[in-house]
């Protein structure tokens, strides 16, 4: 089993980031969300992330997310439980675990005096790597399904440390490959078509379901998707509740029951994490911003930066160039 020094276990959070992490806590009798990790795949369609470590001193234990790349993690060290999809999955060292575009996700790990959670992994937008499949008719196909079809199992187990599959994803590094950087995107795609076939060959029983066949989303995923598309404008549940066909009031009980934190916040924290994105790129006001993100109103939208990061928007521009300087 890997075994890394405690001294090194940290965590490095990304910049300029997209793709929204959350943590569910319990606190003063209640659940509450933190966004506590993003990652941008429009500038970065390619992250990989190597023995990532939590421990017993870490702020956070639970992590539950969905985002819009496709993510491979292996576990080198701990156990746990997944839930997704409905179920609950027990890990250990040596699992796999697939996550699929806006898959709604939960990762349970037991971390104690004795046991930590250690992991790498690979997330990526696949429509940034497709088309150097193109000579690959039957690895562009199994890409594809992974990604949209009906997996049978988000988790293969057991798996060596040895086994080529883990080699491949250590052996690229820890790094993240620029959009802009055609060198690095054939580098990545390189990386990305060794592992995939080392994939295809351990989801070897994995049958691709027939024609128009995806997937069935939970209404939490239908609900994220929703406000994916719709969060720059002004917050109607009823449009929610109108597209899924059902009551306000079901709409919001089955989201927090789901996921553990309401619409509301949901839609608060997807909206700061795109202004944050928004500060660090051109030279728009706060004020546009804020408009841009669904939060015209100035005064509230400054409110609602400053609780979610604890700084004014103006004071995160201020400290992002600072940081870049």
């Amino acid at each position: 089993m890997y075994q890394k020094p405690l001294s090194e276990c940290h965590t490095t959070l990304p910049k300029n980031n997209t793709i929204l992490r959350f943590v569910i806590k319990w606190q003063q009798g209640g659940f509450f969300m933190k966004l506590v990790e993003q990652f941008d795949l429009n500038k970065f369609p390619l992250h990989a992330v190597l023995y990532r470590t939590s421990t017993l001193h870490d702020s956070f234990k639970e992590t539950f997310h969905a985002h819009q790349g496709m993510e491979l993690q292996y576990i080198h060290e701990g156990r746990g439980r997944l839930l997704i999809d409905g179920r609950s999955i027990d890990i250990e060292s040596g699992s796999l675990c697939l996550f699929q575009p806006f898959q709604l996700h939960r990762l349970q790990p037991e971390i104690n005096e004795t046991a930590r959670y250690v992991r790498s992994f690979v997330l990526f937008e696949p429509s940034v790597f497709e088309p150097y499949l193109g000579g690959l008719p039957l690895l562009s196909s199994f890409l594809h399904n992974l990604c949209r079809g009906a997996v049978k199992s988000p988790v293969i187990y057991p798996l060596n440390e040895n086994h080529e599959f883990v080699s491949t994803l250590v052996g690229f590094g820890e790094r993240r490959v620029e959009a802009s950087n055609e060198a690095q995107r054939e580098d990545a795609a390189s990386f990305l078509i060794a592992l995939l076939r080392q994939l295809r060959l351990l989801l070897s029983s994995f049958r691709p379901a027939s024609a128009g066949s995806q997937r069935t989303s939970h209404r939490a995923e239908q609900m994220m998707q929703w406000i994916e598309r719709n969060y720059m404008e002004p917050f109607r549940l009823e449009a929610l509740a109108d597209e899924l066909h059902m009551s306000p009031y079901y709409v919001s009980h089955q989201f927090q029951e789901m996921t553990g934190t309401s619409l509301s916040e949901y839609l608060k924290a997807r909206r700061i994490h795109q202004a944050c994105v928004l500060l660090t790129v051109g030279d728009k006001s706060v004020a546009e911003i804020g408009e841009l993100v669904g939060l015209g109103n100035t005064s509230y939208f400054c409110r609602a930066f400053k609780d979610t990061k604890g700084i004014t928007p103006h004071q995160y521009r201020l400290q992002w160039k600072k940081k870049q300087s």
